[in-house]
């Protein structure tokens, strides 16, 4: 079987694909998959970032260009893969094409609420009045199978589509968000084997325990621009804690936010080093606003975070409350805007103060992971959806 798949992003860099489909593609036997992203590799990050606008305009014609050249090889494949859109703007035409002309069954995959308007600011004032929010609903039509990350975007799926299906954004236990494959060295840490200052890292398990030492502990947070505004309203809780509760914040994300209290360390996110910041993290926090748009996210920092048994705190809001459940595998505390902050407040105390509090979380919330968010957890139903 020869399966094509589609989505906005090169492969290997984004967090939705990675997390959603690509790391799955090697363990289906018997598939060919191809997969072709709108935008290349050299120009994704420069077409998310302010200005550049004659580039981005003559990048977009290119990637329209590719996509109709496209065209002419769907007759090759025995289905089609598409995660989000084939298009980043304008209608549906390629998924029309693909349905209605071609007559091939399409996979739709989708991880948030795209059919309503969410645009970057630096994209907010051209291409997100481009964006034909309303292709969801039609491509959610056409296609033969609907895959999405959480109940309300299957609820959503489900008028226009009638299988549905949920696969959780999962992670790789076994060979990514795994501690197990990383030391510490101080208050950094490494990957076991590879060479640090000339000397290979020893090779030796990790304790399940996260170690206790007397280094300030690690509040930290990890997105992307577009994500930034869900963290920042929680600044002034966070001032008030460290008044009396001094502790180091790390900021992990692609872009830093315009401003953030001087115990902030921004750390610009790099694929290759994302698990060993990630692992500097003592408490790992997820605010979110409770809008019709969070309400389709997926809860993605929070699978991170509980993977590598960093004890998690989130807002009550979506898919966190299917992946927390009541402060069980996790605390749950106020959605954003804080109109107050009673819980995140006391949940950031009692995690500071009680180091064996932080552990029991942070280990039930790996096993949390392990028993409903994993690639092992979930293989079977990703590998239905082309052998079912």
């Amino acid at each position: 079987m020869k399966v094509l798949v589609l989505g906005p992003y090169p492969s290997g860099l984004a967090p939705s694909q990675r997390f959603r489909f690509e790391q799955y593609l090697d363990l289906v036997q018997n598939v060919d998959f191809k997969q072709i992203g709108f935008w290349r590799k050299d120009e994704w990050p420069r077409i998310y970032e302010d200005g550049s606008i004659k580039y981005k305009v003559l990048r977009t014609i290119g990637g329209f260009w590719r996509r109709l050249l496209l065209l002419a090889q769907v007759s090759n494949y025995n289905k089609v893969f598409i995660h989000r859109e084939a298009t980043p703007i304008g209608p549906p035409w390629f998924e029309w094409a693909v349905a209605k002309v071609f007559r091939k069954p399409i996979i739709f995959d989708f991880d948030d609420a795209i059919w309503l308007p969410n645009s970057s600011k630096a994209n907010e004032r051209t291409a997100g009045k481009l964006k034909f929010h309303g292709k969801t609903a039609k491509i959610c039509s056409w296609a033969t199978t609907v895959v999405t990350g959480n109940k309300f975007l299957s609820e959503y799926a489900r008028q226009y589509c009638e299988d549905v299906r949920i696969i959780p954004t999962t992670i790789d236990t076994k060979g990514h968000h795994n501690p197990d494959l990383y030391i510490r060295r101080g208050s950094k840490w490494i990957k076991k084997g590879e060479a640090v200052n000339g000397l290979s890292a020893p090779s030796y398990q990790l304790s399940a325990d996260r170690l206790e030492s007397d280094k300030l502990v690690t509040i930290g947070w990890t997105g992307t621009h577009s994500t930034l505004k869900q963290l920042t309203p929680l600044f002034p809780v966070l001032e008030e804690v460290y008044r009396t509760h001094p502790f180091r914040f790390l900021l992990i994300a692609d872009v830093p936010p315009e401003s953030m209290p001087d115990f902030v360390e921004f750390r610009k996110w790099k694929k290759k080093t994302e698990i060993e910041d990630l692992l500097e993290i003592d408490i790992g926090v997820m605010p979110l606003y409770n809008t019709e748009w969070e309400k389709g996210k997926c809860g993605f920092k929070a699978l991170q975070y509980m993977a590598l048994g960093i004890p998690t705190i989130v807002s009550k809001v979506g898919a966190n409350l299917d992946i927390i459940g009541e402060n069980e595998f996790g605390l749950i505390a106020e959605e954003m805007p804080l109109n107050n902050s009673v819980l995140w407040q006391k949940n950031i105390f009692n995690l500071l103060d009680d180091h064996s509090l932080r552990n029991g979380l942070g280990i039930k919330g790996k096993e949390r992971i392990l028993d409903k968010y994993s690639i092992l957890s979930n293989k079977k139903s990703f590998v239905s959806l082309f052998w079912s």
